[in-house]
Order: C-alpha cells, then sequence, then structure tokens
C-alpha cells in the first residue's frame, strides 16, 4: 500500500516520510499514518453516505477489500461512481474531501483502510515547523485580496 501511494501520490508520500515521530513511536504502516481493519462493527456491509474529516485536507485513504461477499461497491458521490469491488480490489482517494459510502454487501465483507490522519501533521507542525502548502495558498490569497482591497481604495 506504501508502493502504491509513493506512486500515485508522490506528495503526500513524502510528506508522510519527512518527519520522524517520537521515539517511542513508529509508522507501523509504512508511509501510512495508521491503518484499521474493517472486522465487523457497525454493520461493515454497508456504511452511510460521509467524509472522513479528521484524515489529511489532501491525504488519501488505500482501502483493501477481502472477506467472502458479492455487491458491497464503493460509491464515490461527488464524482458520481460506483466502483464494484471483489476481494482483493484496492482503491486510493482523497476521503477528507469525496462523500462516499458502500452498498450493501452479501456474504462477510471485512477491509482494510490505511489512512493519512491530520493528527500527525499538527504533531509535525508543533515540533518541526512543518507549513502544510494549503496554509501557504491560503496566505497568499489572503494577501492578494488585502491587497486587491488597498488599490481599490486608492482608487476612490
Amino acid at each position: 500500500m506504501s508502493a502504491l501511494l509513493g506512486g500515485l501520490a508522490p506528495g503526500p508520500f513524502q510528506e508522510m516520510q519527512r518527519y520522524p515521530l517520537p521515539k517511542d513511536k513508529f509508522l507501523s504502516c509504512g508511509a501510512w499514518a495508521a491503518c484499521v481493519v474493517n472486522n465487523g462493527g457497525n454493520n461493515p456491509n454497508e456504511t452511510q453516505v460521509h467524509r472522513d474529516v479528521k484524515e489529511s485536507q489532501y491525504g488519501y485513504s488505500c482501502i483493501v477489500s477481502c472477506g467472502d461477499f458479492q455487491g458491497g461497491a464503493l460509491v464515490l458521490h461527488d464524482l458520481g461512481y460506483t466502483l464494484e469491488m471483489v476481494p482483493g480490489d484496492l482503491v486510493l482517494f482523497p476521503d477528507s474531501l469525496l462523500h462516499h459510502s458502500n452498498e450493501a454487501a452479501q456474504g462477510t465483507r471485512k477491509s482494510l483502510v490505511a489512512f493519512t490522519q491530520e493528527n500527525v501533521f499538527d504533531y509535525w507542525h508543533r515540533e518541526f515547523g512543518l507549513v502544510l502548502k494549503r496554509k501557504l495558498a491560503k496566505e497568499k490569497r489572503i494577501q492578494k485580496e488585502k491587497a486587491n482591497k488597498r488599490k481599490n481604495k486608492t482608487k476612490i
């Protein structure tokens, strides 16, 4: 899964490996901040429409479906895509930006989800002064808006 992230999204892949964790912590999921195995509870065979808002805003999640099931398509609502999944399929997508769910599955649907959680970036920001690209872009946009307001005031 780390190789997939590195090949398809080199920016987040590099960011997830740039800074160390505390001495007693390690990235047990390679380039990913963490991973979870969905193995029952909360009806893993069908989920409601949601976004994973605690994930890194410009990060990704990687889902590997497993088990003995049929159905259970992944629906990416904002894109209008329905991805029919079979055991062993792997999908990489920005789960904090896209509303998604999975349809009902027959049988036992399980999944492994690796993700880039925002609090890892928050830690790196506090410890190493990491500045996320989106924050730089926001600062530039605010400065540009202020300059435009000053420019418009001088024209009056």
